[in-house]
């Protein structure tokens, strides 16, 4: 994920924030540091390089000015789907190197590991 975002003009540190951002448009910084599991202080300094670097735009919360939200611009937006691109090629590869059989085991193998880290973690 890392290498596509990097194939595609994304840094690594705004990747995430592009992600949800593009998925969850006008969140706030504290819920991009409780999806991200990073501190509040990493996700501030990402922002305000992404606001920097056009990537990001901020509105105050019309039902509560106290908080403000943040979206994509135009630049974070391209970036997000050129990301979402990228990883759509990378997948239909992935997926057109083995047969039909070998993705049911798969997909049962993951099913599988999904049960254990619900039942146990």
């Amino acid at each position: 994920m890392r290498k596509c975002a990097l194939e595609v003009g994304i840094p690594d540190s705004y990747r995430l924030i592009i992600m949800f951002l593009s998925r969850n448009p006008g969140a706030s910084q504290k819920q991009l540091a409780e999806f991200s599991h990073k501190t509040t202080a990493a996700i501030n300094q990402a922002v305000k390089e992404m606001l920097a670097d056009g990537y990001l735009r901020k509105e105050v919360d019309e039902t509560d000015q106290r908080y403000t939200c943040l979206y994509l611009t135009d630049k974070g937006t391209q970036k997000a789907e050129a990301l979402r691109q990228r990883l759509h090629t990378s997948d239909e590869f992935l997926t057109s190197v083995i047969t039909a059989e070998k993705e049911q085991e798969l997909i049962a193998l993951l099913d599988h590991l999904c049960d254990v880290i619900r039942r146990d973690l």
